[in-house]
């Protein structure tokens, strides 16, 4: 048995060869979950391959903890380094769930524990675990927008009051930081935009208004009531300018407009982020129907 260390980039060899690292690379196939190592008294930290691709990371490259924590959002950064330096220090373990960010504006969540443990020579080792939770979190969220923005409905008085829950439950809930509302005129000939979030606007300028005739994905959202998902804007056949925005999604609020979000990378969108922000859709449009029934009632 070879008790020597491993070498940077080498995982630690036990008394199981060649077969036992298959079984464990199938394992962690079939499981979606990465293995971790680091040896705290040569400061050299092991990533499963694994583990590599669950944070987009070079199969050759060798990175260090702090590498990796420089990949997740600053709030994530900051926690999981501090909570990672409680263990070197105090020898606990921790579970803990961050935000990786990418190109786009979108981001994965990724769960990393972290046990530890002494050799007999009273060596201090960490190991542990990464997955991505990005499901998990989504599934959460949805459950959130039922909950939270059901209830932010329940007291509005207008259309524009929905326009600017459904823009801030997507951006702030679903994580669709580039969003615009359209909501249609009462001659039901243009869909104006009434919410544009801050980063959608400085992504993309202002957003025009488009008629609901006009060959565009939200004119076609809003007439056929089917979403649609742009994953390169560089084939949407149309004339208007979106800035830095690579590809964008777009869901009917009912007969009443659209709601549409970009990323500035292609093919940031998938058919769950279509369930999500369509679930946003259903909530604003029984709202304003709920409130177009309440004026007419009180006009007779």
């Amino acid at each position: 048995m070879n008790n020597a260390p491993p070498r940077d980039g080498e995982p630690v060899q036990s008394l199981s060869e060649t077969r036992c690292e298959e079984l464990l690379s199938s394992f962690q196939q079939l499981t979606g979950v990465g293995i971790w190592f680091h040896d705290v008294a040569n400061d050299r930290t092991w990533w499963s391959q694994q583990a590599k691709e669950i944070h987009g990371i070079d199969p050759t490259e060798t990175p260090s903890f702090a590498d990796l924590a420089a990949r997740y959002t600053d709030d994530g950064e900051t926690a999981v380094l501090e909570q990672f330096l409680d263990a070197v220090d105090q020898s606990e373990g921790f579970t803990t769930d961050v935000s990786l960010t990418g190109a786009g504006t979108t981001e994965r969540a990724i769960r990393i524990r972290c046990e530890s443990r002494r050799s007999a020579d009273d060596t201090l080792f960490l190991y542990g675990t990464v997955r991505d939770i990005t499901e998990v979190k989504r599934r959460e969220q949805r459950i959130q927008v039922l909950r939270q923005t059901s209830q932010e409905l329940r007291s509005v008085s207008s259309r524009e009051d929905v326009a600017e829950i459904l823009a801030d439950a997507a951006k702030n809930i679903l994580g669709l930081v580039n969003t615009t509302v359209r909501l249609v005129d009462s001659n039901e000939q243009v869909l104006q935009t009434v919410v544009a979030t801050e980063e959608c606007l400085e992504r993309a300028g202002d957003r025009p208004d488009y008629y609901v005739d006009e060959e565009t994905p939200a004119a076609r959202t809003f007439r056929t009531g089917e979403p649609e998902l742009h994953a390169d804007h560089e084939m949407t056949e149309d004339d208007h300018h979106r800035g830095d925005l690579q590809s964008g999604l777009y869901v009917p609020i009912g007969k009443h407009g659209v709601l549409s979000a970009g990323d500035v990378v292609v093919d940031a969108f998938a058919d769950h982020d279509i369930e999500a922000a369509g679930l946003l859709g259903q909530l604003g449009a029984e709202t304003i129907t709920r409130i177009g029934w309440v004026k007419r009632s009180r006009a007779i």
